[in-house]
């Protein structure tokens, strides 16, 4: 394909700065795969190949319609975005900072400072720099992305919902669970108001403010969010069976917290009977609170052993 329109510009009818164009598409699109594959480094050298064409077209706009422009921003901005993934990957914080933040100005420059297409990228952006460890820089792209959004759509918005989420998450990652559940706490309110009580992500959001009132130490008001999910989780059939463990593990965790081992000891039981009908299940018990659980299971209670 890259001979085949290298052949294209030979044409004199065959704009050459927009046949180059798509010839940095393709070096893109190329790098993709190669990321796909494992291959990071070298997606990463395919990527700064397709840059160096790309940034050359966009020194050449005064020759290209406006659409055209735009085209360009976007996608030498989708470039940038991509190394700053690979960036990520090969764990290279200020390489992943400056390639981002390359992406974020270039589709601000081709398509205004509030267009709604910047809010998903800014999302998408402080994924990755929550990926990669750096929190102040996540926190930001995510602000910024539900600030686009208030101001498109309102306050609440779903997609406001969806970002405020993973601001949540940034402020737990950085042990700042005060925010934290405030962020969650106006989480819930949304998908509550815009998709109804018993919603999944409702349900995933209470899950999180409940996992930060256990790591506030406030067990009780952890164990009493739990309690009011667990109801939901049983009930749905688009949660599953591994998300009821999940949910049912860490409130074994609280209970032996608490010193309720009989509580904990009946709950986990339940648990052991759904692993038989579910050995996937298993695969929750090694992940979460698993040192807890072999407490429990090498020190049994007397009721567990009757």
């Amino acid at each position: 394909a890259l001979k085949g329109i290298e052949s294209m510009r030979l044409n004199d009818t065959y704009d050459s700065a927009l046949s180059t164009l798509v010839v940095s598409h393709l070096l893109n699109n190329i790098g993709c795969i190669q990321y796909i594959q494992g291959s990071i480094t070298n997606a990463k050298k395919t990527f700064l190949s397709a840059l160096r064409i790309g940034n050359n077209v966009l020194k050449q706009t005064s020759r290209i319609n406006k659409s055209k422009i735009i085209q360009g921003y976007k996608h030498v901005g989708t470039i940038y975005y991509n190394l700053g993934i690979a960036n990520a990957r090969l764990d290279l914080k200020e390489e992943t900072k400056k390639s981002l933040e390359c992406a974020v100005a270039l589709q601000k420059e081709g398509l205004g400072e509030s267009h709604p297409d910047n809010a998903i990228v800014q999302h998408n952006v402080g994924l990755i720099f929550l990926s990669a460890g750096l929190m102040n820089e996540a926190m930001n792209a995510l602000l910024e992305s539900i600030r686009i959004i208030r101001f498109v759509f309102g306050n609440g918005n779903r997609q406001v919902a969806k970002v405020l989420f993973q601001l949540g998450k940034v402020h737990e990652m950085k042990c700042e669970y005060n925010e934290a559940l405030h962020v969650y706490q106006e989480t819930l309110r949304i998908e509550r108001l815009t998709l109804g009580m018993n919603h999944p992500e409702a349900v995933m959001t209470m899950y999180e403010i409940g996992k930060v009132h256990h790591e506030r130490g406030d067990l009780e008001e952890a164990l009493n969010t739990y309690n009011e999910i667990l109801p939901i989780v049983r009930a749905s059939s688009s949660i599953g069976t591994l998300s009821l463990v999940l949910l049912l593990c860490q409130m074994v965790t609280i209970h032996i917290e608490i010193g309720n081992i009989e509580a904990a000891t009946r709950i986990y039981i339940r648990v052991s009977r759904m692993i038989e009908q579910d050995s996937s299940a298993q695969t929750i018990i090694n992940i979460v609170a698993v040192g807890k659980i072999e407490y429990l299971l090498m020190n049994p209670p007397a009721a567990a052993t009757a």
